[in-house]
Parts: C-alpha cells; structure tokens; sequence
C-alpha cells in the first residue's frame, strides 16, 4: 500500500515478514534484473529490492526473489530480451 511513497525524504520499502528466515536466507528464486521499467508487474514474488541512488531514485535495477526456483526461471525467461518503449532491452539473470 505504501511501498515506494516517500516519507520524509526517503522511500518506504514494504514487505510482508516471515519469521522463517530460512528461505530468505537460501538465495533459491533469487534474480537480477536490469533496466527495469516501473511499469513492469510481477507474481510469486518472495521479497524484491528496488536498487536506489543517494537521493532515493531508482537505479533501473532491482533484486526479485520468488517462491520457487522454477517460478524465478519463468521470469528469467519472460523479461530477457523484453523490449519496452522500443529502446530497454530487459536482462534477467
């Protein structure tokens, strides 16, 4: 609901807590993505990290951890290559 508004000069990161660390912890489903659009919509995420400059901007690139490993593969292989606006090649890995 409020993840990415700003507060007080700095963006809010929401995510639901688990309090079995071990997934997290695991690095199963884990990927990278760059150039990342913002309009970009994703599913069966565990936990994502939008990578920021100083003054809380997006980079373009951004960590996504999904429940499952085979889930991260379908977005590796869905966002690679992806063109948007006819000029951001997507890399996913």
């Amino acid at each position: 609901m409020f993840s990415n508004d700003m507060l007080e000069g700095r963006y809010l990161r929401i995510m639901s807590s688990d309090p079995d660390p071990t997934l997290r912890k695991s690095g199963v489903g884990n990927i990278l993505i760059k150039n990342l659009d913002i309009r970009i919509s994703f599913r069966d995420i565990y936990s994502s990290k939008v990578v920021c400059d100083e003054k809380g901007k997006s980079k373009g690139c951004g960590y996504i951890q999904y429940e499952t490993q085979e889930a991260a593969d379908r977005a590796i292989e869905k966002f690679t290559g992806m063109l948007l606006d006819d000029q951001k090649e997507q890399e996913a890995r």
